[in-house]
């Protein structure tokens, strides 16, 4: 019987499996291929065994996502805590190489864990945490903290969920980067959260939103996505262009998403004398900046991170800004610039630490 009920699970042929507290399902370890970075610069497709515990979930990937996490980590730039500490465990630091990688996906539910009650087989998931989700399938807890998995909302893409959780951090950070209607917002750094957060500042009312990057083929991609104005600081006088088209007052929101000290500088430089300064990305070197306007203009300097939030706060901010991708407010398949098989990981990642003009580069298992 159990054998049985396993194959009906895995060939997903039964999408809803009651079950009561006198039966409950668990099949033994199963065998899944997962992307692994042995050291910095190899990265390899290898073979595991896992099966979810009593609180977790088994899910098939649909796609995964590389970001830049899982660029720097690839090419050896771990954070410094990590390097010092070696944490684990706790989704906000991972394991020393060798390390299995992925933490952006989609995917359907084919098994859940005995004591789970708030899903159910065949329900469609996003992943939010550290579960090595760049494989044919991952486990996941069930927790309610804006981590474990989060169900797919109606009338999303399953492209568009695969990048649930970047997603959302990046509509996050336009909706509570400060923008008011009639803004003139710059946002430095045009990858995919960037592009994100271009369109959501748009949506909430600002009058015009200057894109800044080095790749001309993302400042053509913002340019389609509705930005009103694209430079580039290599050939572009950026800050003289955004003092021109503010009547010499300065950018009322910039946006910081390039992860680099050159970036957060010219943030600085545009930004208007009481202006809002958003720090996004995730700087992991260090900066030399300088930095007396923060303090003589008075600077209302904040940080967008909505995965470092209180814990409690996540769930609703996950759901708020989803749904505005659900509803078609914000666009995220255009964004998608390269698909391969997770089989071509190693020929994915080369493309995505390597071509400027990558956006997003997915796996699909």
């Amino acid at each position: 019987m159990e054998n049985r009920l396993a194959w009906i699970l895995l060939n997903n042929n039964v999408k809803d499996l009651k079950r009561t507290s006198q039966y409950s399902y668990r099949r033994v370890n199963m065998k899944t291929r997962v992307v692994v970075t042995r050291r910095p610069g190899e990265v390899v497709l290898e073979e595991c065994e896992i099966r979810p515990g009593d609180n977790e979930v088994l899910v098939k990937t649909y796609m995964s996502s590389i970001c830049g996490t899982d660029k720097n980590y690839s090419q050896g730039m771990m954070p410094r805590e990590v390097l010092v500490e070696q944490l684990a465990g706790n989704n906000e630091a991972h394991h020393a190489y060798p390390l299995k990688m992925g933490h952006e996906a989609a995917g359907e539910i084919v098994e859940v864990g005995r004591n789970v009650t708030d899903f159910k087989v065949g329900d469609k998931v996003m992943s939010f945490g550290w579960y090595n989700t760049m494989a044919d399938y991952f486990t996941a807890p069930v927790v309610h903290n804006g981590f474990g998995v989060v169900k797919m909302p109606e009338g999303m893409s399953m492209e568009a969920a695969s990048l649930g959780e970047p997603t959302a951090c990046a509509v996050y950070a336009g909706m509570n980067s400060g923008v008011e209607l009639g803004d003139t917002v710059v946002i430095v750094g045009v990858g995919f959260a960037g592009q994100v957060m271009a369109q959501v500042v748009k949506r909430m009312g600002a009058a015009k939103v200057i894109c800044v990057d080095v790749v001309d083929g993302k400042l053509d991609l913002a340019k389609r996505m509705g930005a009103d104005i694209v430079l580039n600081p290599e050939r572009d006088d950026v800050a003289e262009v955004v003092m021109r088209e503010t009547n010499r007052q300065g950018a009322d929101v910039v946006i910081e998403a390039a992860g680099n000290d050159t970036a957060i500088q010219l943030c600085s430089d545009v930004l208007k004398h009481g202006g809002i300064l958003g720090l996004y990305s995730w700087v992991l070197e260090p900066a030399t900046l300088f930095i007396n306007r923060w303090h003589n203009d008075g600077f209302d300097i904040r940080t967008l991170a909505l995965m470092h939030r209180i814990k409690m706060d996540r769930p609703w901010w996950i759901s708020k800004t989803l749904q505005n991708v659900a509803n078609g407010m914000i666009r995220i398949d255009p964004l998608i610039s390269h698909v391969f098989n997770l089989s071509e990981a190693a020929k994915a990642f080369e493309v995505a630490c390597n071509d400027p003009a990558a956006c997003k580069v997915m796996l699909k298992s």
